[in-house]
């Protein structure tokens, strides 16, 4: 999509037939006008005059988007593209819309997130492209989580380059025992060696155990920095992050990524150092002892290098597949085990346990790529590698039987190029796992450089003390790019003053809400807090002054007390007592055995739904906010229960600024205004009385449906009373 002054250009990858195919729309002097390419040139299909189109949208079709809008009494499709390439799509939307609103053109995102190295469409979240990512960055990048351990490893390094060197002194001594101790019968010499033999066999035992401990103390210590910081960076993402991202895929990332980074930490890395320099130690001790058959010995090495160099390529796409496997897998266990009682209610075990086998059979197939992939490659280079030692023992015998080459010299070379074939071996193996490591460490680093998009500014302002005057103003909102759930929305709300939202479902009263309780940023507009936009407010005390009771109660695992005092960490027990008093459940919670020790279990669902609601309305009293936001506080519970709810959110309302969205239109009557949501925007504002007046009112029309329903479940009630004993008779 481009932009030329009120020049609008917005282009596609489908013809009007729904193909593939280039199309164009543009919108130019007061005109939508649509071309298509064909094989002959641009191909003219309609032209519109903005000022006579309305309600522009956009609808999904199959695996596309189109933009619609009402033309002349009927719907004409303007253009569509493939789900890939519906940004453009969106912005002609928001620009046709303000066009037709007469307002002005808003900003459009006209850039396109692809890799500027590869094209390939880059990550929602982040700018880093898996195809083209640098595995030797990562590397370099865990290598950082090592700067407070710099003392340690440099002492690994040393142990490293020592273990090298006391490994490479063996063929020389074997060389001294066969040329010097055994052909010239020296007695003495011979133990002397052998006992030089022993004593390098013991300082190499010690070193290998010396460098064992102190790569476990690293690989402990540095993975618990990598998952410390995975968890607060993941705490720092605001909701838009969650909410196209599943939590088994986010818990596989905490778990079997970093335990993978933990794997090559402790192993891979130390190891390859190790191996590395034996790759290097190796050809020099063989040179030193004959170099003409040392370096036909070595000529297959760098062909081996050579080929592990493109076996990593394809190991790297290999793996990564097999962790989006993972995910996958993750995510399907995740659902399942969340939605137990709806599997067992509608008898869906058959249905999962056929889901999650074919999740584990796609995991076993991606594994079993990887690892016949490996199981092909390594005996060729076993073969590569026999090829060097058959060059030793040919070229070395005939040099024996010359006698221009002592025989311990030969066995001396024979015995490094075996020692060299464990190395280059063990290499293959672990650039093997060493990928899956590195493939791991990226979709952990995935995560890390994940922009924070809600977090404090340079020229944030700290506001302790919060009144809790709130004004919204032009505020507009999507929770992506292509759908905008909230179009110009203003609003102002004095402190102390409480406001109940109603609406029709999906009219946009919690996304208005989480405007306010800014769990996201508005797209166009402002949300206002005594006076300072909520964005320049310290996010710290905006919490600390902002509570929120919703309808489906959330308590974590531990016991009652503990979830009470969460919005007010270290409270007394006679601050968590009052609190739970003054929210109705003080009495039901002493008559469990443990009191408020009580454990809730998981999500509470040892407790019932207006036990977790009250516990959290305590919760919401003890941490005394200003704001408060009470999110169908009272819905799915029976009326004694919503009485005695309704009690404990009078105790907590007194004194705050209240924004409170209720099913039951009648438990807003105490409000002192109500704001009627209709399609994203403000329909009606005003007490119970001034909207019940309106005849043709949004309000009115609600309340009388909710009273019909009311009469309609009380006369099926007063159908199915049983019939008394003695008509049965």
């Amino acid at each position: 999509m481009s932009e030329n002054g009120e020049r609008i250009v917005v282009e596609s990858d489908l013809n009007i037939q729904g193909r593939l195919g280039a199309t164009t729309l543009t919108l130019e002097n007061g005109k939508a006008r649509r071309t298509q390419q064909t094989p002959t040139g641009e191909e003219f299909i309609a032209e519109y005059e903005i000022s006579e189109l309305s309600k522009p949208r956009l609808e999904d079709l199959v695996d596309s988007t189109a933009l619609i809008a009402e033309y002349q009494g009927h719907s004409v499709e303007l253009i569509r593209a493939t789900n890939r390439k519906n940004l453009p799509l969106a912005n002609a939307e928001k620009y046709l819309k303000a066009l037709v609103a007469g307002k002005p053109a808003p900003e459009l995102d006209l850039a396109e997130r692809v890799c500027p190295k590869c094209g390939r469409p880059l990550p929602q979240y982040n700018n880093v492209c898996e195809a083209c990512v640098n595995r030797g960055k990562t590397l370099l990048r865990l290598f950082g989580y090592t700067k407070n351990y710099r003392g340690r490893l440099l002492w690994g390094t040393l142990l490293s380059f020592a273990g090298t060197l006391l490994e490479l002194i063996p063929p020389f001594l074997i060389m001294n025992i066969l040329d010097n101790a055994l052909e010239k019968k020296d007695s003495k010499l011979f133990w002397m060696l052998i006992l030089a033999f022993f004593v390098t066999r013991v300082a190499l035992l010690g070193v290998q155990i010396a460098r064992g401990r102190n790569v476990g103390y690293l690989g402990a210590k540095i993975a618990v920095e990598i998952r410390n910081s995975l968890f607060e960076k993941l705490q720092s993402l605001s909701l838009n992050f969650y909410d196209k991202r599943n939590v088994g895929s986010l818990m596989s990332r905490m778990t079997n990524d970093t335990g993978a980074l933990y794997d090559v930490l402790v192993d891979g890395i130390p190891v390859l150092l190790n191996q590395l320099l034996l790759i290097i130690t190796i050809p020099i001790a063989m040179m030193s002892i004959n170099w003409k058959i040392g370096l036909y010995a070595l000529a297959p090495v760098p062909l081996v290098i050579f080929a592990v160099h493109i076996f990593r390529k394809k190991m790297n796409r290999v793996w990564s597949r097999y962790w989006h496997q993972w995910s996958r897998t993750g995510s399907t266990l995740n659902g399942i085990l969340q939605g137990t009682r709806v599997v067992k209610a509608f008898f869906g075990e058959d249905r999962e346990v056929k889901r999650f086998n074919r999740r584990i059979t796609d995991l076993a197939d991606s594994g079993y790529v990887a690892e016949t992939s490996w199981a092909t490659f390594f005996p060729f280079v076993m073969f590569a590698m026999f090829l060097g030692l058959i060059t030793v023992w040919g070229m070395g015998g005939k040099e024996v039987l010359k006698g221009a080459l002592s025989t311990g010299a030969l066995v001396a070379l024979i015995t490094q190029v075996q020692r060299l074939n464990d190395p280059l071996s063990n290499l293959q193996r672990i650039i093997d796992w060493s990928t899956r490591a590195l493939t791991a460490a990226e979709r952990v680093f995935e995560i890390m450089d994940t922009p924070v998009d809600i977090k404090d500014t340079e020229d944030t302002v700290g506001m302790p003390a919060m009144k809790g005057a709130v004004t919204l103003k032009d505020v507009h909102f999507g929770y992506d790019k292509l759908r905008t759930i909230l179009h110009g929305v203003d609003l102002e709300v004095k402190a102390g003053e409480m406001i109940g939202i109603v609406g029709h479902s999906g009219s946009g009263k919690t996304t208005l809400i989480n405007m306010i309780l800014r769990f996201y940023d508005p797209t166009q507009g402002h949300v206002i807090i005594d006076g300072v936009d909520i964005t320049k407010i310290k996010l710290e005390d905006f919490r600390r002054q902002v509570g929120v009771v919703l309808q489906e109660s959330y308590l974590f695992p531990g016991s009652v007390g503990h979830n009470i005092s969460y919005g007010k960490p270290g409270a007394t027990e006679k601050e968590i007592m009052e609190a739970a008093k003054a929210a109705n459940a003080h009495d039901f919670i002493c008559k469990f055995p443990d009191g408020y020790d009580t454990y809730v279990g998981e999500r509470g669902q040892r407790l019932s739904g207006g036990e977790r609601q009250r516990i959290s309305i305590a919760r919401a009293i003890l941490h005394n906010p200003k704001i408060l936001i009470l999110d169908e506080a009272t819905a799915s519970v029976d009326t004694e229960t919503e009485r005695m709810i309704q009690e404990a959110i009078e105790n907590l309302v007194d004194g705050r600024t209240v924004f409170a969205i209720a099913h039951r239109l009648s438990t807003l009557r105490n409000a002192d205004r109500l704001v009627v949501m209709d399609e994203g925007r403000v329909a009606e504002v005003g007490t119970h009385d001034e909207l019940l007046a309106k005849e043709d009112g949004i309000y009115r029309k609600l309340v009388n449906m909710q009273s019909e329903i009311s009469k309609m479940k009380a006369n099926m009630l007063g159908a199915e009373e049983p019939e008394p004993e003695e008509a049965k008779a």
